[in-house]
């Protein structure tokens, strides 16, 4: 990769003016949590009321995301996942819930059509998953996050802080209006600092190095990290949500995840790995790169997007339920991150 490229690829986005997520979402309210797990299990507290406790979720999902519905007092049903991350039977097998999630995978816009007609037919919750895609819009140009009755958000993905989710809602909706806002805590603090800090150094210590740093950062950050019966702390959301956020240019930032996705399809399809998706949709703001690569393959991935700088990591930890019944396309996904 050339100098120049990855002066593109790893330099921090220019701030310009401030932002706040509610001057995307104007027509609806947000409340702010530390992590998305925490806004989900306040959503659902709020919404499921004398409805069936039960939620529909997808296969293919982090299993930390259980701890949200054991904090809500709900219990998990899945529904299946096919290779292009859509569900692979239709909404009339689907078993029923008192509220079904969608995700937008990576960034990218889920067809909401069949979760739509499940709603429709079941009476259940739509909530839509956006934990990966903050900037990114369907074809339509909605924002995703707010396409469902419940949307969820988690920043800390995408911006450089040290954690920070949402959840979204429309304002007439009665049962979460009544949710107050947790005060927030202190600005960042020193992780804070030390997260916006260390990313003007991703350039010259390379991205692999600057990886296992944040890895170890994000580890003491995390107590209740990786546990699918405990929601992580702290509690409180982090103060740097409570004001405008000026950690990013949000039209520099999508173009810049953008040029990275389309490099790395290009530089990988050459050493033989496919992609998961077809194609980059044009409004996505894309999370990370995610391919396909085989047991047999996975020291030749690794050399690969070490000559980018990167290495593949695997994505998700699956429910200890579903992990050894996993399909090969729900194992076989590694992630190229763009940082943040």
């Amino acid at each position: 990769m050339s100098e120049g490229l990855l002066a593109t690829v790893y330099a921090p986005p220019r701030a310009r003016a401030p932002w706040r997520l509610e001057q995307f979402l104007p027509g609806f309210e947000i409340r702010y949590f530390s992590f998305g797990r925490r806004a989900l299990a306040a959503g659902l507290k709020a919404v499921l009321g004398s409805s069936p406790r039960t939620v529909l979720l997808p296969e293919l999902i982090c299993g930390d995301l259980l701890c949200a519905l054991a904090a809500a007092g709900a219990s998990p049903v899945f529904y299946r996942v096919g290779p292009d991350l859509r569900p692979a039977e239709g909404p009339e097998r689907w078993p029923s819930a008192g509220a079904v999630l969608a995700v937008d995978y990576f960034g990218f816009p889920q067809d909401l059509s069949l979760f739509q007609a499940y709603a429709a037919r079941t009476g259940a919750v739509l909530i839509e998953d956006n934990a990966h895609g903050l900037f990114s819009r369907d074809e339509s140009g909605a924002f995703l996050g707010s396409r469902a009755d419940l949307g969820l958000f988690s920043l800390r993905k995408t911006l450089p802080i040290p954690d920070g989710g949402a959840l979204v809602f429309r304002k007439d909706d009665e049962r979460l209006r009544a949710l107050p806002q947790d005060a927030f805590r202190g600005p960042g603090g020193l992780r804070a600092a030390l997260k916006s800090a260390l990313r003007p150094l991703a350039l010259p210590l390379g991205a692999r190095r600057f990886h296992g740093m944040l890895s170890a950062l994000r580890g003491a950050r995390v107590p209740g990290a990786g546990s699918e019966s405990a929601l992580p702390s702290p509690e409180a959301p982090c103060g740097l949500l409570a004001s405008p956020i000026a950690a990013a240019d949000p039209e520099t930032e999508v173009s810049r995840r953008r040029a990275l996705y389309l490099l790395l399809e290009s530089r990988l399809r050459l050493e033989g790995f496919e992609p998961v998706f077809a194609s980059l949709p044009a409004n996505t703001a894309p999370y990370a790169f995610p391919f396909r690569v085989k047991e047999a393959d996975q020291e030749r991935a690794r050399r690969a997007l070490a000559a980018q700088g990167l290495e593949p990591l695997p994505w998700p930890d699956l429910p200890c339920a579903l992990a050894a019944r996993a399909p090969a396309h729900h194992r076989d996904i590694r992630l190229a991150h763009f940082l943040w």
